[in-house]
């Protein structure tokens, strides 16, 4: 068993995920792509290697979706629909951190919470907070109020 293991699963439990290790990023994402592939203003995301997120049950049950374009995937349950997680240009996968607290009694452990936001300048929504605001991408120039 590896030391911090997570486990997400779909609102059917046809599919199961298994996160392991530390997330290489924990953010809020607010790129265009994100928002385009899954629709949703932006993407509050626990990104992992693609190694340490695991298919634990039911991979036959996976829907996968390629954007057209782009590096870039979705991964549903076939049955209920619900989204496991996307993949991205840097081949991470990236899993909703709303997915993860509503698996873990509506909780987000403290090491899967936000440390700071990306994209921020292609933003529709401001989020008020006080994590690092990266303008264009993953690091480099910081928004200023």
């Amino acid at each position: 068993m590896y030391e911090n293991t997570y486990r997400v699963n779909c609102d059917c439990h046809a599919v199961e995920l298994e996160m392991h290790g530390d997330p290489v990023v924990r953010t809020y994402c607010h790129c265009q792509d994100c928002r385009n592939l899954l629709d949703t203003p932006f993407n509050s995301i626990t990104a992992w290697d693609s190694e340490k997120v695991t298919v634990q049950k039911g991979e036959d049950n996976l829907l996968e979706y390629k954007y057209p374009g782009k590096a870039m995937m979705r991964y549903s349950c076939m049955n209920c629909g619900e989204l496991l997680f996307n993949t991205n240009k840097y081949k991470w996968r990236l899993v909703s951190q709303t997915l993860v607290r509503k698996c873990n009694s509506n909780s987000l452990p403290e090491a899967l919470q936000s440390d700071k936001q990306f994209y921020y300048e292609e933003r529709v929504v401001d989020i008020a907070d006080q994590l690092p605001k990266y303008l264009q991408g993953i690091d480099g120039p910081l928004y200023e109020k």
